[in-house]
């Protein structure tokens, strides 16, 4: 997922937390070819799932085999993992063809999934999606996108 598309998904999210309709609608508006916002979410959202758990888990790079064995077995039985993973199949599945009032919802339910994982409260939302911007912002572009 490149940083635009990235950066438009964090836009959308941020609108839904502020309740900007205004804004929510017009980052709804896309060109031909360009992926849909709801498509955009349900890809943040599965990059997020697949990103938090590890790092909430302590895997990083440079683990030796066993530690790096120890720790993946521990996320594997994690519950939290297993739900994840329904999640972004769910919101992956719906995505696709989401009317504005269900893109809504998939916003909601991210910002949802992000705060109960991460411990966060409702006053850190803008916080992290404003640290999600800056991660994009690092990220190389991408040429598919």
């Amino acid at each position: 997922m490149g940083p635009d598309n990235i950066l438009r998904a964090c836009g959308y999210l941020e609108a839904v937390w502020r309740g900007d309709t205004t804004a929510a609608a017009a980052l709804m508006n896309h060109e031909p070819g360009e992926t849909p916002t709801p498509v955009l979410l349900a890809e943040l959202g599965d990059l997020i799932m697949q990103t938090l758990p590890p790092a909430q888990a302590g895997i990083h790079d440079g683990m030796d085999k066993t530690e790096l064995a120890a720790a993946t077995e521990k996320l594997g039985a994690d519950p939290v993992v297993r739900v994840s993973l329904v999640l972004s199949e769910t919101l992956q599945a719906l995505a696709p063809t989401a009317t504005p009032d269900q893109a809504q919802i998939i916003a909601r339910a991210l910002i949802g999934y992000i705060v109960s994982v991460s411990n966060a409260t409702e006053d850190d939302v803008l916080p992290l999606l404003e640290a999600l911007r800056q991660a994009a912002l690092q990220r190389p572009a991408d040429p598919a996108a």
